[in-house]
């Protein structure tokens, strides 16, 4: 949720509240210092970042009292006497939001690598110095806007009770409160509010959060995720419902920009909740109907991780489902199969996708140490040897390990290992080695095997998690359809 200061800000995950922190940016930029020198600066001990952080204290604190009357001194890492601040509520509250954020630039420009106990030292500071001006504007019994400021200030500090009463008594006195300031206002009534159980309250006030702008959509996220599971644990399902399917509209819009797992979890999380809640009211069919389109989802992406979730959760509501290893072909979402990265081939001359274009393309994600994978080789061994001359190309996508068999091994040493692995198994179709972990995050890879079947036009079309009879039977069946399929130039007549 934007505010109208110029840091941005986001839910806190550990406190699951709106907490007003513009250093989470800067917080990824310090956690992505190039490999070598985040490995040389973790030699340094703990002891000397801490060092280094007492030292920055006192630079900022030396630079707040050279402003006088405009700043407030911090000295190990607390706030000092603040009662003689004349600065402005939205000054105040500027000041703290943006503490961590100058802490974190400091630190970047040390090229320092990420540390927990720093950040939540610099954090524990934010929080005192946030609950130190909440004191000094408080004594100045604040009207209007002011009275906004505080419980902003509040919440930053984690004073959640007062910040709640601040934000009632904003609303209250400024019923005309318009913008971000009361979208905030109303954010953090409906999270508190839930918090106490207080579920008529903060569906009130999320409705005139839905009702009004700006909104975001992380936020309303979270907004109906709190009322969803305040309504869901007192078993009012019913009225927990409808913010189960805005809490998964929210999700799925804004899962494209989350990282991959992050999505993939939030996701998950919502159509769990939505379909749990629809199974609580005996309406199976509308539970189910959540868990394919979650699988569908994952299709799209593609992700081999979510498809594994959305699976398991359909087993979960109906284990005898039709569909569970099948997906409805005409109305799945389909996606162009992300170009794989490769270093070496083994008995595969050097191609791509976009070269594949015309052929049906499986790419089988396995390990030499994966017991489960091996189980496979058999299986795409026979498909590879009676489907090859139609159309059939079957890659075995892995990566180097750098051991094997218990030894450590150098790049060309894994290559012959591999080489000879692949005979000793009868791999006759072509392996791709990759030393990055690319495929595997654009393929959503959390387990091993994963396979992926990419058509003629080359798009994702099914993917299979796991080794088991069941799987392998869907597999090939697909195969066959795909396999069936005319070619684009052909279909295009």
């Amino acid at each position: 949720m934007r505010k109208d200061s110029s840091s941005s800000n986001r839910f806190d995950a550990d406190a699951a509240q709106i907490v007003f922190d513009s250093a989470s940016s800067v917080t990824y930029h310090f956690r992505s210092l190039p490999a070598a020198l985040v490995t040389f600066m973790r030699l340094i001990s703990t002891s000397i970042v801490l060092l280094i952080l007492c030292l920055l204290s006192c630079d900022y604190a030396a630079a707040q009292s050279s402003r006088g009357a405009e700043t407030t001194a911090l000295t190990n890492g607390g706030a000092a006497n603040a009662d003689n601040d004349s600065r402005s509520a939205a000054d105040l509250f500027a000041d703290a939001d943006t503490y961590a954020n100058k802490k974190f630039e400091q630190f970047n420009k040390l090229k320092m690598p990420y540390d927990r106990q720093v950040e939540d030292r610099i954090k524990k500071e934010q929080r005192e110095l946030a609950a130190t001006y909440a004191k000094t504007l408080a004594t100045r019994k604040p009207e209007g806007k002011d009275v906004y400021y505080l419980g902003l200030l509040y919440n930053l500090a984690r004073d959640f009770d007062n910040a709640l009463e601040s934000m009632r008594r904003f609303l209250k006195e400024t019923p005309n409160a318009s913008g971000e300031p009361a979208q905030n206002a109303r954010a953090i009534i409906v999270i508190q509010a839930a918090k106490k159980n207080l579920l008529p309250e903060a569906e009130a006030r999320l409705a005139e959060y839905a009702a009004n702008q700006p909104q975001v959509t992380e936020d309303r996220y979270s907004l109906e995720n709190w009322v969803a599971a305040g309504y869901f644990n007192t078993k009012d399902y019913e009225h927990a419902l409808p913010h189960g399917q805005q809490m998964w509209e929210a999700a799925k819009l804004s899962a494209k920009n989350l990282r991959l797992y992050t999505r993939d979890a939030r996701l998950n999380d919502a159509a769990v909740m939505f379909s749990e809640m629809c199974v609580k009211l005996n309406r199976k069919a509308d539970a189910l109907a959540i868990a394919r389109e979650l699988r569908s989802i994952a299709l799209s992406f593609p992700s081999g991780n979510l498809y594994k979730l959305a699976l398991r959760r359909m087993i979960q509501i109906d284990p005898n489902a039709s569909d569970l290893f099948l997906i409805n072909d005409a109305t799945a979402p389909v996606s162009i199969a992300p170009e794989i990265k490769v270093n070496e081939w083994l008995d595969q001359a050097p191609t791509n996708l976009a070269t594949l274009r015309g052929k049906v393309v499986l790419l089988d994600f396995w390990a030499h140490w994966c017991g489960p994978c091996r189980a496979t080789f058999p299986k795409l061994a026979k498909w590879h040897q009676s489907y090859k001359d139609k159309g059939l190309v079957i890659l075995g996508m892995t990566l180097y390990y750098g051991h094997a068999e218990r030894k450590q091994l150098t790049k060309p040493q894994e290559l012959d290992y591999l080489r000879e692995f692949k005979k000793r198994f009868s791999m006759a179709y072509g392996i791709a080695v990759s030393e990055a972990e690319d495929n595997e995050r654009n393929y959503g890879i959390s387990s091993i095997p994963t396979t992926f079947l990419i058509d003629r036009q080359g798009r994702v079309r099914f993917i299979s998690v796991g080794s088991s009879d069941v799987e392998s039977a869907a597999l090939l069946k697909m195969i066959k359809k795909l396999l069936d399929e005319l070619p684009p130039q052909a279909s295009a007549r």
